[in-house]
């Protein structure tokens, strides 16, 4: 995934914007499988008693030195600052990484996660449905074992994510979707809007809790369950074996 440019980075845009006290606008989610949605730009700097549970948890498990994935306006890695880790926040937006730093985030850096080499964590953090990062399943496979490069030996990752598949069940329960179909039913095209900004189409990875433990044993990794929630999504620890 590449870095965005200021022009097609609605979400960078929209946390530059209420950064700086803009506050009137929403980001607008169009994707091909419902109606249009909005996500508001506040979310990116809730403080830990506004995170969702399974944000929490991970939290709580981070150890050593860690890397926040996606890291937004830096909501994550301003908490593990304060509780005295050594935490680096990584995003592909300039815009956002530019907040971060305003922020207080002392390690930011602007980089494609495929890109970053030669650095060694104890703890990634993949949030905000950070599999989705991967694109699609080879994309999964690729990411997992890119990561596995920068984890310290008895490293871990926490991820989240969430199955999809009830969007597809009718109301007797039966699936309406093709589950051999070559395009698995959690890849989902989205284009994001914010304001006069208009994002690139893009695709973003919902993986179910089984086929995302699949592809981490192959990738080499101990999987261990932190969180189930009650609206299909979940977090997982993938540890060094």
């Amino acid at each position: 995934m590449a870095l965005i440019q200021k022009e097609n980075d609605p979400i960078g845009q929209a946390i530059w914007d209420y950064a700086n006290g803009i506050r009137e606008d929403s980001i607008v989610v169009n994707s091909e499988i419902a109606e249009d949605d909005v996500l508001l730009p506040s979310y990116f700097f809730r403080e830990y008693d506004q995170m969702p549970i399974q944000e929490q948890k991970a939290l709580s498990l981070c150890n050593g030195r860690i890397l926040d994935v996606g890291a937004g306006a830096g909501a994550h890695t301003l908490w593990l600052q304060e509780k005295g880790f050594e935490a680096d926040a990584l995003d592909i937006s300039k815009l956002s990484c530019d907040v971060m730093q305003k922020r207080g985030v002392k390690s930011v850096i602007l980089q494609d996660i495929l890109e970053l080499k030669e650095q060694k964590y104890d703890t990634i953090l993949m949030l905000m449905n950070g599999a989705g990062l991967a694109k699609t399943l080879p994309g999964l496979s690729m990411l997992l074992n890119h990561l596995k490069t920068l984890l310290n030996p008895k490293g871990k990752i926490l991820i989240d994510s969430s199955d999809l598949l009830y969007l597809f069940k009718d109301e007797d329960g039966e699936i309406w979707v093709d589950l051999a179909s070559e395009n698995y039913y959690g890849e989902i095209d989205y284009q994001l809007t914010y304001k006069s900004t208009v994002g690139k189409p893009f695709t973003w990875l919902f993986v179910d809790q089984e086929t995302l433990s699949d592809y981490a044993q192959e990738a080499g990794f101990r999987v261990k369950e932190i969180f189930k929630g009650d609206h299909y999504d979940f977090l997982l620890e993938l540890a060094l074996t």
